[in-house]
């Protein structure tokens, strides 16, 4: 599978899910499924690997370093977050058009705190797993390391204006996308110093769960 194809197709799943089929459980599932399947499809199943070579090389290892630097960064993330909302989220948008929209993409009802946990614990270790464990396994070699962190925080940011731009006026969608992109440099850049995804993804859990937070505080009726 090419590379080209590893890195567009997670931003056109998305399209087809939210601006297609107006629907974030089908976008989670398109996906999601997307994330998960062609890492291990690839790994185990076309090349071959067992289940623990599998997770080796898409650096599933408990180390120590790794796991300290995420839950700080992590935390970091966590209080930026919930302090930059609280201060500006009034100013970006209105809270009744947020409130349809959402419905719209039937992120309501009873699905919603299913999808909910899916945002804080599922989508932290599957979009680490894509980015920065097989997207760097598979690019291994024909790109410098520097490179390599950039070429995969920039697809990774990509697909979140899809969802970011309907959600809030016109200039915030290219902020929250920055924020987003040196969220994936630092993601990659730990994952590259230390060899490890443990870090990336407790750092990942804290920053999702900021926005989770922040949505169940202030904006959720």
């Amino acid at each position: 599978m090419t590379l080209i194809v590893l890195l567009a197709a997670p931003t056109l799943l998305i399209f087809l899910g939210l601006q297609v089929m107006n629907s974030v459980p089908i976008t989670f599932l398109l996906f999601y499924g997307w994330l998960f399947a062609v890492p291990f499809v690839d790994l185990m199943l076309v090349k071959r690997f067992t289940f623990s070579q599998t997770l080796r090389q898409l650096g599933f290892g408990l180390q120590r370093k790794s796991i300290v630097v995420g839950l700080v960064s992590g935390a970091i993330y966590f209080l930026a977050i919930l302090l930059a909302g609280s201060l500006f989220l009034p100013l970006l948008f209105e809270k009744a058009e947020l409130e349809r929209l959402l419905v719209e993409w039937k992120f309501s009802g009873e699905l919603f705190w299913w999808l909910v946990l899916v945002l804080v614990l599922v989508n932290p270790f599957l979009e680490e797993l894509y980015w920065r464990g097989y997207f760097f396994y598979k690019a291994n070699g024909r790109f410098a390391q520097k490179k390599l962190i950039l070429l995969s925080s920039f697809f990774y940011s990509l697909y979140h204006l899809l969802s970011v731009v309907p959600l809030f006026a016109w200039p915030t969608p290219i902020i929250v996308i920055i924020a987003v992109f040196v969220a994936g440099v630092s993601w990659g850049i730990l994952r590259a110093k230390t060899g490890s995804l443990a870090g990336a993804v407790a750092s990942h859990i804290f920053a999702d769960a900021g926005i989770i937070l922040l949505y169940l505080l202030y904006l959720r009726s």
